[in-house]
This record gives structure tokens, C-alpha cells and sequence, in this order.
């Protein structure tokens, strides 16, 4: 019995370890050039989750889902189930995104 339990432990651990693979999909491979704008910068995020930091200093966190020459479209915001957002690119003054390590 001990051995069954032993077995079905094993079992459950090693089916969990390709769990992080997983999550490293969600990691964004992005590195910005000297001269790279914030318009540029949310261009290149696309169809990925970032936290905007305002010159009000509110916090916007969701997807990218499309960047105009002036606003960006956010949607899937973090705590507010069925809104979405249109932020004015200029009032943006940092992105914050996971990132993956070299």
C-alpha cells in the first residue's frame, strides 16, 4: 500500500513539473532601443498584459489590444470584469511588464 502511495506521489509531482513552462509563456521578450518612443514600446507589446503608470499617477493594468497615434486600446483590466480602457499614449509615463531573465 505504502509502495501504491509512494507511486501515485511521484505520479502527481512529476505531472506538475512542466507547470512553469507553462507559465513562461506569459513572459514578455521585449528590449527597447535608445531611440524607441512609447508609442513604439506599445506597438511592440501587443496582445500582451502590461501595467501603464499615468502622469496622474493611476495604474492601469491589462492587454495591449491596439495602439492609435495617440490613444491605446486596453482590455481584460485587472479588477474590473467587462471594462475596458482608451489612454491617451501622452499621459503614459512608464510600462511595466514581466519580463524574462538572460
Amino acid at each position: 500500500m505504502k509502495t501504491l502511495v509512494n507511486t501515485l506521489l511521484l505520479m502527481v509531482g512529476l505531472t506538475v513539473l512542466p507547470a512553469p513552462a507553462a507559465f513562461a509563456a506569459a513572459v514578455v521578450k521585449f528590449e527597447p532601443k535608445a531611440s524607441t518612443t512609447m508609442r513604439e514600446a506599445l506597438v511592440e507589446l501587443t496582445k500582451e498584459r502590461v501595467v501603464l503608470s499615468l502622469v496622474s499617477g493611476e495604474k492601469i493594468e491589462g492587454k495591449v489590444t491596439m495602439v492609435g497615434d495617440s490613444v491605446v486600446y486596453i482590455t481584460q483590466l485587472a479588477g474590473m470584469i467587462n471594462y475596458n480602457a482608451v489612454v491617451s499614449i501622452d499621459k503614459i509615463i512608464a510600462v511595466t511588464l514581466r519580463k524574462e531573465f538572460d
